[in-house]
C-alpha cells in the first residue's frame, strides 16, 4: 500500500527523468527575442543553407520578413519540416497537422508549426494525458505498440496525446480517448488535475511539452478497444503497482507523474512545488 511519503519519492524520481538538460551540440531556436526550442546545429545549418526564413549565428532565428504576422511563422515551420523531410531526417514525415507553439507556459500562442517538426526543432507543444480508474479504484493502463520510437512496449496512461492547433485541451483529451481506448464522453467523468512542463531528449531531437493530466472515472460498461493501431493491449494493475511499474522504468514517466499527482489529489493533497501547477494558480 502507497502513502504520501512513498508517493513523494516516486514523485522526486520521475521529476528527475522528465526534466533533462538541453545537451551539447544543440541551439536555441528563436522567434525575434523568444527561444521556442532547441535543434541539432548541423540540422539548423541544413535548414538555414536552403531557406531565407532562418538565420543561423551562435542561434537559429526567423528572418525579420518571416517573422512579422504568425501567418508568416507558420509558413517559416513549415518549410523547414520540408526541408528535413527532403534530407531524410525527419521522424513521422506524414503527421502534417498543425499544433500550437509557446515560448513559455505564461506566453499566448506564439506560432503554429507541423506536428512532425517539434520534436526535431524541441518546440514547446501542449499534450494532455489521463489517469482512467474503474469503479473498484484500479487504474486501467494501455501497453504502447513496440514499434513507437518512444517508449515502445512500455505501459502508458489510458490515454495521451498533443494537442491539435486551436484546440482546447478538454477537446483534445476526449478525442484521444476515443482513438487509443473506443470510449466516449458518456462513458467517462473527467475531473482536471495538475499540469507540468516535461523537457526530454529523444533521438529526433527534444520533447517540451506542456502536459494538462486528467483523471477518469470509467462507468461500470465501459470497455476500451484501441482504435489507431498505437496500443498492444489494456490491462488493470492497482495505484500502487502503477507507481513501482513507473519506478522500474516499465511505464512512460509521464504517466507515472499523472498518477503520483491523481493520487496526491485523492488523498486530499496538493503537491507544493513550482513545477505542478493547478488551475487558480500563477504559473511561474
Amino acid at each position: 500500500m502507497f502513502s504520501s511519503t512513498f508517493t513523494m519519492t516516486v514523485y522526486d524520481e520521475l521529476k528527475a527523468h522528465l526534466n533533462e538538460e538541453v545537451p551539447a551540440g544543440f541551439v536555441q531556436v528563436r522567434g525575434g527575442k523568444e527561444i521556442l526550442g532547441y535543434v541539432k546545429k548541423d540540422w539548423a545549418m541544413a535548414v538555414a543553407s536552403r531557406t531565407s526564413d532562418w538565420r543561423l549565428t551562435e542561434h537559429m532565428s526567423l528572418s525579420e520578413e518571416a517573422e512579422v504576422t504568425p501567418t508568416k511563422r507558420a509558413a517559416a515551420m513549415i518549410h523547414a519540416a520540408e526541408i528535413l523531410d527532403m534530407l531524410g531526417l525527419l521522424q513521422n514525415p506524414q503527421h502534417t497537422e498543425l499544433v500550437d507553439v509557446r515560448a513559455s507556459v505564461l506566453d499566448p500562442v506564439y506560432c503554429q508549426a507541423p506536428r512532425n517538426l517539434a520534436r526535431a526543432f524541441g518546440l514547446l507543444t501542449t499534450s494532455v494525458r489521463m489517469t482512467g480508474y474503474l469503479p473498484d479504484g484500479t487504474v486501467m493502463c494501455a501497453k504502447r505498440l513496440a514499434t513507437k520510437s518512444i517508449g515502445g512496449g512500455l505501459w502508458d496512461s489510458l490515454a495521451a496525446g498533443l494537442v491539435k492547433a486551436s484546440e482546447t485541451t478538454e477537446q483534445a483529451i476526449y478525442r484521444e480517448l476515443f482513438e487509443e481506448a473506443g470510449l466516449t464522453s458518456n462513458e467517462v467523468t473527467l475531473t482536471e488535475g495538475g499540469r507540468f512542463v516535461q523537457q526530454l531528449v529523444v533521438p529526433e531531437g527534444m520533447v517540451r511539452e506542456i502536459v494538462y493530466h486528467y483523471d477518469a472515472k470509467l462507468s461500470e460498461s465501459a470497455k476500451p478497444a484501441n482504435r489507431d493501431g498505437q496500443v498492444m493491449e489494456f490491462a488493470t494493475f492497482t495505484p500502487d503497482k502503477v507507481l513501482n511499474l513507473a519506478l522500474g522504468g516499465e511505464m512512460m514517466y509521464a504517466a507515472g507523474m499523472g498518477l503520483v499527482e491523481s493520487v496526491m489529489r485523492r488523498m486530499g493533497q496538493r503537491i507544493e512545488d513550482k513545477w505542478m501547477h493547478y488551475r487558480g494558480q500563477f504559473l511561474i
